[in-house]
């Protein structure tokens, strides 16, 4: 059972990845997925902390699960950080300077 939990907390780190396209891979407006990113990375947090009760505090192999999934989550939340100012925006870019900007798509329209 504890094998299937940690898959699946990985599983869930790696959706957070994919659900989102980094902010840094190009400027200009995208889908704000953020939101979901954040969920998926909570549960996947959660779910490791449970697969590290079911295979028991004295478990190597459970402890090197969990820091590797522990990993994942750090540099998803280093990823999401600058973006929960923007979830009730339906998109978010990122500007020539570095900075994070929150546009609703329908609001550019003339």
């Amino acid at each position: 059972m504890a094998p299937a939990v940690l898959a699946f907390a990985c599983l869930a780190v790696l959706l957070g990845f994919g659900s989102t396209v980094e902010m840094e891979s190009f400027p200009g407006p995208r889908e704000n997925l953020g939101p979901v990113a954040v969920y998926l990375t909570v549960c996947a947090a959660l779910l490791a902390a449970r697969g590290l009760t079911l295979t028991g505090r004295r478990s190597r192999a459970g402890w090197a699960a969990v820091v590797v999934i522990g990993s994942l989550v750090a540099a998803r939340a280093r990823t999401l950080a600058p973006m929960p100012h923007c979830w009730s925006y339906g998109s978010v870019g990122r500007n020539d300077d570095g900075s994070h900007s929150c546009v609703n798509r329908g609001d550019m329209l003339p």
